[in-house]
């Protein structure tokens, strides 16, 4: 393996079967290789573009005799002297195919580092995927970054809904199970909404936010260029009370198998139907006709981000399993 840009040669190794490339602000670098596994949402160049980051470096693991597949790929971005993957993602860390072996691994993040060093950045700060995407490849790296020196600064606990072809319903507790049959007993429906406003999407969102004492994450802005660059991606979905939404979701399809519920929010005068119950159950369907396999709920945190067990509770009581999310970090010396 060799750590190169192109026409610069910054690492050499003892490793000959790869060659690590590094190629600054240009993530379209990926479209001119063959990768054998569909990346995540979030890595994809389109998205690393609109991370709108003013320095990002991706770096390809390729083989050194052809340097036409990616058996590796990993973006950095650069803030104040500062390492971080990803920009503005929910996540974003190593994607790297099963041949890749653990010593090799090892030296395409001795490679990382070096180059990091020498540019001056001081750290690096990686936030993985949820374990539960894949949870070979997320020991994989997990177990590569900690032998390198990297620390696990988070460890947050995840929620999600294995799909399959079993009914929504037998998941469910009992208690949750009553709110549902509540709200088709009121006949609140189901539906995507398409081609939604974004101005009356984050108006929804952000009312729903300010009463529960809560800040949104991402602006106008952001929400605007999700649904539109983004809309096969970012789709809304909702449940009605005739013409009243009563609760809606943005949602991401993050790879081929995930969907994730990234921000559900209530119209609190029908908290006493508990519309996500059936706002969930609806999601559910929709990965079932689609053939995604999980349905990802997310973190259950509060403001702070410290564990709300409310949220947790009712995530689980809906069939949710747990999972890890984790952020690790290292210190450039």
């Amino acid at each position: 393996m060799q750590f190169s840009m192109p026409q610069h040669t910054v690492t050499p190794s003892l490793l000959r079967n790869y060659t690590a490339l590094v190629v600054q602000n240009n993530p379209d670098i990926l479209h001119r290789f063959n990768i054998r596994w569909p990346l995540w949402l979030f890595n994809t160049p389109l998205h690393v573009k609109y991370q709108t980051a003013s320095e990002v470096y991706t770096f390809i693991l390729t083989d050194t005799a052809t340097q036409t597949e990616a058996f590796g790929i990993f973006h950095l971005f650069i803030q104040q002297q500062a390492g971080i993957s990803p920009s503005q993602a929910s996540f974003g860390s190593f994607e790297i195919a099963e041949r890749i072996s653990h010593s090799e691994f090892a030296e395409w993040l001795t490679g990382i580092e070096g180059f990091a060093k020498e540019l001056g950045i001081n750290s690096l700060r990686i936030k993985h995927y949820p374990t539960g995407y894949n949870p070979s490849r997320s020991t994989f790296v997990r177990r590569g970054l900690l032998r390198r020196g990297f620390e696990l600064t988070q460890s947050m606990e995840n929620q999600f809904i294995p799909v399959t072809q079993i009914n929504f319903d037998e998941g469910l507790h009992a208690s949750e199970r009553r709110r549902l049959r509540k709200c088709l007993r009121a006949g609140f429906r189901f539906e995507e909404w398409l081609n939604p406003p974004a101005h009356e999407v984050y108006t929804f969102i952000q009312h729903n936010r300010q009463l529960l004492g809560y800040s949104l994450s991402f602006s106008f802005e952001q929400l605007q260029m999700w649904l539109t660059v983004f809309s096969q991606h970012f789709r809304v979905f909702c449940v009605k009370d005739g013409e009243i939404l009563a609760s809606l979701s943005v949602t991401v399809r993050v790879g081929e198998s995930v969907l994730y519920n990234f921000c559900p929010a209530d119209n609190l005068t029908y908290r006493r139907f508990s519309p996500a119950v059936l706002l969930n159950k609806g999601l559910y369907g929709e990965c079932q006709q689609k053939g995604i396999s999980l349905l990802d709920l997310g973190i259950s945190v509060n403001e702070a981000g410290e564990l709300k067990p409310s949220l947790k509770r009712f995530k689980e009581n809906l069939g949710a399993k747990n999972c890890d999310k984790y952020v690790f970090y290292k210190t450039l010396l």
